[in-house]
C-alpha cells in the first residue's frame, strides 16, 4: 500500500470524530485539503494533528445546542461538562493511587505478595475504572440531550441527582479507596463537589426560565428547533473554515 493510501486512510479513521452529517457533507472536502496540504512522504497524520482532529470532532458531537435565549439551560449545560471534569479527576486520582499499589505491594497496612498483588489487580482494577468512566459518560450525556431540549433527559438527570444524593454517605469512611457506587480516593472532597454541581444542575434544569426550552408551546417550538439547527450549521461551517485556513486551500 503506497504512503498517499495509508494517509488517507489514516485521515478518515481520524474523521469518524466528527458528527456523520458533517462528514457526508464536508468530508471529502476535508480529506482533499488535509492530504493536499500534507508533506510529500509522509505516511501518517502527526500526533498534534491528530489530537486536534480529534478534540475538534467531540466538540462538534458534544458542543449545546442550546439558543442563548435560553440562560439558565445553557448556564445548566456548562456545569454538566464541569461534573464530568471533576470524575475525570476522580479517575485520575484512582488510577494514580493503584498504580502506587502495584509499586509497592501494599494496602491498608499490610504487605501483599505478589499473587495477591496480581489478584488485587485482576479483579479490582478494571472494574473500579469502569465504574469511574461511568459518571463521566453520563454526564456528558445528559449535557447533549439537556442541550437538545429533551425533557425525558431534564427528569432523567432529576433522578440520577436522587440515586448521587443516596450515595453521597459511601465517601464518608476510613482514608484510602472508599466504597460506595463509583470508587473515590482521599476523603468526600470529590463527591461533595460533584453532588453540589449537580444541586445547582438540577435546580438551573427546573427553573420556570427552562421550561419553556423543554416544552416550548406551538410555533415556538418550531422556532428553537430552527435555532438550534441554525447554531449546528454555524459550528460546522466554522470548523470547516478553520481547517481550510490552517491546512491551506486545495490546489486548483
Amino acid at each position: 500500500m503506497t504512503d498517499q493510501a495509508n494517509l488517507e486512510r489514516a485521515y478518515r479513521r481520524l474523521l469518524a470524530w466528527y458528527p456523520r452529517k458533517f462528514r457526508r457533507e464536508n468530508g471529502e472536502e476535508i480529506l482533499a485539503v488535509l492530504m493536499a496540504s500534507a508533506p510529500p512522504g509522509q505516511r501518517r497524520p502527526g500526533l498534534a494533528e491528530s489530537a486536534d482532529l480529534i478534540c475538534n470532532g467531540l466538540w462538534m458531537r458534544l458542543r449545546p445546542s442550546v439558543p442563548r435565549s435560553a440562560r439558565t439551560v445553557r448556564a445548566a449545560v456548562r456545569l454538566m461538562y464541569a461534573g464530568a471534569a471533576v470524575s475525570t479527576v476522580n479517575l485520575i486520582m484512582l488510577v494514580a493511587v493503584i498504580a502506587v499499589i502495584r509499586a509497592h505491594h501494599a494496602v491498608l497496612g499490610h504487605s501483599l505478595t505478589a499473587a495477591q498483588v496480581s489478584k488485587f489487580n485482576a479483579l479490582g482494577i478494571t472494574v473500579w475504572i469502569v465504574w469511574s468512566l461511568i459518571p463521566i459518560a453520563l454526564w456528558l450525556w445528559m449535557a447533549l440531550a439537556n442541550g437538545c431540549g429533551r425533557n425525558w433527559a431534564r427528569i432523567l438527570s432529576t433522578v440520577l441527582f436522587g440515586f448521587a444524593t443516596l450515595d453521597l454517605t459511601g465517601p464518608f469512611g476510613t482514608p484510602g479507596i472508599r466504597v460506595s457506587a463509583v470508587p473515590v480516593v482521599f476523603g468526600p472532597a470529590v463527591p461533595v463537589l460533584t453532588w453540589l454541581v449537580g444541586l445547582a444542575v438540577v435546580w438551573l434544569l427546573w427553573r420556570p426560565a427552562s421550561a419553556a426550552f423543554f416544552k416550548p408551546p406551538g410555533h415556538t417550538r418550531a422556532q428553537h428547533q430552527a435555532q438550534m439547527a441554525d447554531r449546528a450549521h454555524q459550528a460546522q461551517m466554522a470548523e470547516l473554515a478553520r481547517i481550510r485556513s490552517t491546512r491551506g486551500t486545495v490546489p486548483a
